[in-house]
């Protein structure tokens, strides 16, 4: 366990940043789509961590819509598309760590962009 602890935390290749941000998790399941909710846990420039009571399979597509109260104090919504490269199950929930299918940027998120770089240059 341990070893594979280190090969996940190796294959980083940014830091993650600690965030207060729910995310819209959107799973295509066959003909349907699941959504739920999830407590985010830390962001970097090409993916997040996430705290969910509804387990989700290595290697699944999902589509993110990330809500967080920006700097201003006003709500913003960015939305990402992923897959799930990590699930583990801590008690009654699971932590999930998901790669994005390109990092993120100014132009496709704007406003999680902004948010993101004025956390990792807060001080």
């Amino acid at each position: 366990m341990i070893a594979e602890k280190n090969l996940l935390k190796n294959r980083r290749e940014y830091r993650r940043y600690p965030i207060s941000a729910t995310a819209l998790f959107k799973v295509k399941k066959e003909k349907d789509t699941v959504q739920f909710e999830t407590s985010i846990s830390n962001i970097s420039q090409s993916g997040l961590g996430v705290y969910s009571y509804v387990p989700i399979d290595e290697g699944t597509s999902v589509s993110i819509e990330i809500t967080f109260i920006a700097i201003n104090g006003f709500e913003q919504k960015d939305t990402l598309e992923g897959r799930v490269i990590h699930s583990s199950k801590l008690g009654g929930i699971y932590y999930t760590s998901v790669a994005f299918n390109q990092e993120l940027n100014p132009v496709t998120q704007p406003f999680l962009y902004n948010h993101f770089w004025k956390i990792i240059n807060w001080g």
